[in-house]
């Protein structure tokens, strides 16, 4: 007997029926008996799962991930590689799963895992104690810097004054101000981190927003995480994923090198940073099976910027964008600040809660832009049972931000811009949960009232007077 000229004795033959087999036992599982109870959705092919969906050229996760959600409901669930993704779509459904203690855990980075030795490490991907320590750890650390206080708002302002500089040079020339934003927040979060606030033209300053930025592109529109648990993913000799693992390796080496430097100069009477703080904690850990390590504090490093950064450059910008789409907001945002501010100095932390309206349009940016779309992946440490859908141990679970944003159900009007919905009928502002996102902190939003209070004068009235505004509008959102 032969297969395709293979005989029985060659060892061809052998190798092609394993083949066979095993492509027969997935299609058995995964297409024709989909694990019992699982969420509905997709079926996709062999091996791949839906991944040929999502990462072909040209595709839009995000939008089809929506597309998924209008025809199987709040809970969908595919596979991409081994593991099933259950995308949740919903505000009460991610309200009751990430509640729910087996659902806790978040998804361990194969891709840190393979290219730093990272694993379970920093905050973003780290789970049970090693999350805990190292979360309370970076809090406190946060707070004896005075980050979010009035003894950190100098910083803050001297960030602000050194950008409205760079941006009043731009006189009436058309300009993407994505750099500039991130340059401005990368900068507060240098100086926690690194102890230093840098010129927009330092090459090592540079260096690192080059290699941010260039994560932060390769990991967005909404899918490349869930590349995360194939094993051999750092391995991939080419495209977007041999390019990401290369990014990663260098802000790796960059952070590395930071931290040898601080070494060298380490002086536990003068902790004036998170570097030195860490430091001083692992010189007073004894414990050997600490989380507390000179790779966990890379983790937290890279985990600082890459949350941190983008979050609050990305609405700084849309910030502008709906400032200048919509004139009458910003003139009420102008009035609210003058009447709370003035224009003889700059807001304080405490001038926040005094600015209602100005807050509500802050919010409204954040919920219209959708500044995060996607949830940090969690995995499941158990079987769970959600909304009677059956959760298997080991699935990948992703909070689809972007679906519960944009809901028509909850955000009535929901493609409107109208920061009046987080507002009360006497103008107080209103708490909504369903706005999920990262938060960027009180800090960051001061960062954001004070860039609005030049936005008039800097940016706004050039443009009016000699630049057709939609060359503008079309470099922000691009």
């Amino acid at each position: 007997m032969s297969i395709m000229g293979f005989t029985e004795a060659e060892p061809g033959y052998w190798l092609l029926a394993g083949v066979i087999g095993l492509l027969t036992a997935w299609l058995v599982k995964h297409l024709i008996t989909r694990p019992k109870n699982l969420p509905p959705g997709p079926t996709g092919l062999p091996l791949l799962g839906v991944a040929w969906q999502i990462f072909k050229g040209g595709s839009d996760p995000l939008a089809l991930f929506a597309s998924w959600s209008k025809k199987y409901g709040e809970m969908v669930s595919f596979y991409v590689g081994p593991k099933p993704i259950i995308i949740l779509n919903s505000y009460p459904v991610i309200f009751e799963a990430f509640r729910h203690p087996d659902l806790q855990d978040r998804l361990s980075s194969r891709l840190l895992q393979e290219i730093m030795g990272l694993k379970n490490s920093g905050i973003g991907f780290s789970n049970g104690e090693v999350w805990k320590e190292q979360r309370k750890f970076t809090h406190s650390v946060f707070r004896s810097l005075g980050v979010g206080k009035k003894s950190y708002e100098d910083t803050v302002s001297a960030e602000m004054t050194q950008l409205s500089s760079v941006i009043k040079e731009k006189k009436s020339s058309p300009f993407d101000p994505s750099t500039l934003f991130m340059q401005a927040v990368s900068n507060i979060i240098c100086s926690i981190i690194f102890g230093t606030q840098y010129t927009y033209d330092d090459e090592a300053f540079k260096e690192i927003l080059h290699l941010v930025n260039l994560n932060v592109k390769l990991s967005g529109g909404g899918g490349s995480f869930l590349f995360l648990p194939i094993p051999g993913i750092s391995k991939i000799p080419f495209g977007k994923m041999k390019l990401m693992t290369n990014t990663i390796r260098s802000l790796n080496a960059f952070i590395q090198s930071q931290i040898e430097s601080h070494e060298k100069n380490w002086d536990p009477e003068n902790q004036k940073d998170f570097i030195d703080q860490y430091l001083n904690k692992l010189d007073e850990t004894k414990d050997t099976v600490s989380s507390f390590t000179k790779l966990n504090l890379t983790g937290c490093i890279a985990d600082l910027f890459l949350a941190g950064s983008d979050t609050t450059a990305t609405t700084l910008k849309w910030c502008i964008l709906f400032m200048m789409a919509y004139p009458q907001v910003q003139s009420r945002v102008q009035d609210e600040l003058d009447h709370v501010v003035g224009r003889e100095r700059i807001p304080r932390l405490d001038d926040i809660k005094d600015l209602p309206y100005t807050n509500a349009v802050i919010l409204e940016v954040q919920r219209k832009g959708v500044v995060v779309p996607l949830g940090v992946p969690h995995v499941a440490a158990a079987d769970t049972t959600i909304r009677g859908y059956t959760i298997p141990k080991g699935a990948v679970i992703v909070s689809n931000i972007s679906e519960v944003l944009n809901s028509e159900e909850l955000w009535k009007d929901s493609g409107a811009f109208k920061p009046e919905r987080f507002l009360t009928a006497d103008g107080e502002l209103i708490k909504r949960d369903e706005l999920i996102f990262f938060s960027s902190g009180k800090t960051s939003l001061l960062a954001v009232i004070r860039l609005v209070m030049n936005i008039k004068k800097h940016i706004i009235y050039p443009f009016e007077q000699k630049t057709n505004i939609t060359c503008f509008l079309k470099l922000l959102i691009m």
